[in-house]
């Protein structure tokens, strides 16, 4: 009886590795063709919004005088100009659903080629490589961070390690697409969430992150990359437009028919925006909230960063539950063989309901393994 536990046990934890390699693979392929799908249909023209804002242009005084050496002087009071409009290109970026496409990312130097989606949890990462929605979007100023599987659900950071300084990273959106060069690697551990945080604003950089080493969750390794400006296309604003226009600013808010139509208007600077909303007496509105500021998700995503073996505690207790349910399978074919002392026909009556507990034993076993491996 010990015998045959340990080479069931043993065939267990085979086909275990066999799914891990290949099962997850086969899922994670599936939902990368329909990744491939939704992007495809997002890379239509996008919209933007153009704002006309009208503003009153005071005109200073002016002094006059009748004669060279006469001391009768006119001055004028200030009068105010005839309004002038000027139009307020803003590009509008929508906000993602979890699991939905970000974008498309690709490593030549190493033969990546993936679909990200926003979200780093389990079922995100289970698609494909994940974006920390905590950080800006791939293009924006400051640090855009993605996450991915080193060695399950098709390892798109399989051979991250073998990245080195000057290599390409391209990630292509729905508004760009934008080539970083890898300036270093480094192993950091997994509470040292801060590697994904924006330390300058004012750049636009990258950051992959997964396990390390292989097959284990020990550490994260870290792969930080800068934009290439030359060599992609416009950085995107990290907000719309720094104050909106009010009611008295603004005579109409009119969307275009796509980006190319929009790109005639002249945008206006954020701090040029801000003197005509105070010219015109109005309060200015508070200015966005930018990546560097806590959100609702950066805990979740800090989580998913962290997290260790046994982190899903409601998948230890549905593993027993179809680890029991195999073992009372097992035990009736064998009693029901016994008596008939044949195996037909219990071995291929079983085999179904076998397979079917099996994959549902490996997906909850699966689950208690970290989410990045």
């Amino acid at each position: 009886m010990v015998g045959r536990a340990l080479v069931t046990a043993g065939l267990l934890m085979l086909g275990f590795v066999g799914y891990q390699l290949w099962g997850t693979g086969l899922s994670t392929g599936a939902a990368q063709a329909d990744l491939k799908a939704q992007f495809a249909a997002s890379l239509q023209p996008t919209t933007t919004e153009v704002a006309v804002v009208t503003t009153e242009v005071p005109v200073t005084s002016i002094t006059t005088t009748s004669a060279p050496n006469s001391d009768s002087s006119t001055t004028l009071a200030p009068e105010m100009a005839g309004p002038t409009t000027t139009e307020v290109e803003r590009q509008v970026i929508p906000e993602f659903s979890s699991g939905d496409v970000v974008g498309q990312l690709v490593i030549p130097s190493i033969d990546v080629d993936f679909f990200v989606v926003s979200g780093v949890g389990v079922k995100e990462l289970r698609l494909g490589p994940g974006h920390f929605t905590d950080t800006p979007l791939p293009g924006q100023l400051g640090n855009s961070a993605i996450a991915g599987h080193r060695t399950t659900y098709g390892q798109p950071f399989h051979d991250l390690d073998q990245l080195e300084a000057g290599d390409d990273i391209v990630v292509t959106t729905a508004f760009g697409t934008y080539t970083y060069e890898v300036r270093d690697l480094k192993v950091v551990e997994p509470t040292d969430y801060r590697v994904v945080s924006t330390t300058d604003p004012n750049i636009a950089t990258l950051t992959l992150t997964t396990c390390h080493p292989k097959w284990s969750a020990a550490q994260r390794l870290i792969v930080s990359a800068e934009l290439i400006e030359l060599e992609s296309d416009r950085v995107l604003p990290t907000e719309t437009v720094a104050n909106e226009p009010t009611e008295e600013s603004a005579t109409a808010i009119a969307p275009s028919e796509s980006s190319t139509s929009a790109s005639t208007a002249t945008t206006l600077p954020a701090d040029t925006l801000t003197t005509a909303t105070e010219m015109l007496g109005a309060e200015p509105s508070e200015p966005a909230s930018t990546p560097d500021e806590p959100s609702a998700g950066t805990s979740q995503s800090e989580q998913a960063f962290s997290a260790g073996w046994f982190h899903d505690s409601t998948a230890l207790i549905q593993a027993l539950i179809w680890t029991a349910t195999l073992i009372a399978l097992r035990v009736a074919v064998t009693q029901v063989s016994a008596r008939r002392k044949s195996w037909w026909p219990m071995l291929p009556i079983s085999l179904a309901p076998a397979v079917i507990g099996l994959y549902f034993f490996y997906v909850n076993v699966n689950n208690l393994v970290p989410p990045n491996l």
